[in-house]
């Protein structure tokens, strides 16, 4: 019996599909044995290398694009511009407006407001030391008045004046608006008077630039 069998290896790899061949003898007798042998370890260890290179240039690529993205933001802070005429002073545009008629409080606030802007709020003391530099031979009407249903002095913005940052001096009584001028703000007429002047306040914008260029 053994004289009829014929025996038949076959090496093959994992990525090889194993095939089973047959091999018969005169008599019948069939016998075939298969044989897969593992892929090699150094394969292995370059593809698991490879896996690793790939995450690493991944991360590279999202800094990178991390990196560019704040340099744009920075670009656009400090190009950031106002329109002709008027001052910038961390990342605001104030037009200071000096003109001899008598401008009322309403009135001055529209023509900020065909400017595109609106009557100056001082948000912080940088800004209010900003705006006394600005005014020492001049008074300009802010956009503070005093509420009389509410008994206190208020933003156009609706915020609570914060006497923290400065006290307002004058006749409360008689005066319900405010102006900034000659280093200190007081109270004023609504009516205004030669000696008040305009002033608005509006964000910098990005597109101002466009414009100039």
């Amino acid at each position: 019996m053994s004289e009829n069998l014929i025996y038949a290896d076959l090496n093959l790899t994992d990525s090889s599909r194993p095939r089973l061949q047959k091999i018969t003898d005169v008599q019948g007798s069939i016998y075939a044995e298969v044989k897969v042998r593992s892929l090699d370890r150094n394969a292995a260890a370059s593809y698991t290398s490879s896996g690793k290179s790939c995450c690493s240039r991944t991360r590279v690529a999202v800094l990178v694009a991390v990196i560019i993205l704040l340099l744009v933001l920075a670009v656009c802070l400090i190009l950031m511009c106002c329109p002709p005429h008027w001052e910038k002073n961390k990342g605001r545009c104030y037009f200071f407006l000096e003109k001899k008629e008598k401008e009322d409080w309403n009135a001055s606030r529209q023509i900020c407001t065909e400017m595109k802007s609106d009557l100056v709020i001082i948000d912080n003391e940088e800004e209010l030391k900003y705006l006394k530099s600005q005014s020492e031979g001049h008074y300009y009407l802010l956009g503070l008045k005093y509420s009389e249903s509410e008994n206190k002095w208020k933003w156009i913005n609706n915020v609570e004046h914060n006497t923290n940052m400065f006290n307002i001096t004058g006749d409360i009584t008689h005066y319900s608006c405010t102006v900034i001028g000659y280093g200190k703000v007081e109270t004023a007429s609504c009516d205004g008077s030669e000696t008040t002047q305009t002033m608005c306040e509006k964000a910098a914008d990005v597109s101002e630039l466009q414009k100039e260029n």
